[in-house]
């Protein structure tokens, strides 16, 4: 048994070989560009997130630093803002700006980003004063976070722990720093 090429199926053969190859690398040369450029833009946008979480870093002990230099000037004021109270209370009854503003420093609604709805989901979940929150540690956060539902993730973002540390410990001037006036938003 003898096999015969035809010339003529073979001539078809080669040119459709060729023009696929031609085609293959007409279509690939400009895919390839576009590899090459989003792979450029990826890298850069690493680049740039890379320094934002730096730049982040940087910015979060730049904090703690100005926030430990914060702690005892604003001890300090605290305890001269109770010593003058003391010093007129004995000639007048007068009181500091802070005790004139009838804070009630147990109060839910203190706190800096608990509104009425908020405050009522946390009563919800047993805690009614502010001193329960400044009790709790990184697992208290995450359950009672757990418990917030359409408030999941405020414990954390409003820093609810540290204003509830500051102000039950009497730390007012400190929380003013660091949070703004005190009293109900």
């Amino acid at each position: 048994m003898t096999y015969t090429i035809d010339p003529l199926l073979l001539t078809i053969a080669i040119v459709a070989l060729v023009l696929g190859l031609f085609i293959g690398l007409a279509v690939r040369a400009p895919l390839k560009r576009k590899v090459a450029v989003l792979q450029e833009r990826g890298d850069g946008l690493t680049r740039e997130r890379d320094a934002a979480h730096a730049e982040r870093d940087r910015l979060a002990v730049e904090l703690k630093a100005r926030e430990a230099q914060i702690r005892p000037l604003a001890d300090e004021v605290d305890k001269l803002r109770r010593d003058f109270a003391r010093a007129r209370a004995g000639s007048e009854a007068a009181a500091t700006p802070i005790e004139n503003r009838n804070i009630d420093p147990l109060d839910l609604h203190q706190l800096k980003g608990v509104g009425p709805k908020f405050a009522d989901r946390l009563r919800a979940a047993g805690i009614t004063r502010i001193d329960q929150i400044a009790g709790w540690s990184a697992a208290d956060v995450a359950v009672m976070d757990a418990q917030m539902g359409d408030f999941r993730g405020r414990i954390a973002g409003d820093r609810l722990v540290e204003q509830a540390v500051l102000l039950s410990s009497g730390r007012y001037t400190e929380y003013e720093t660091l949070f703004g006036k005190l009293g109900p938003a």
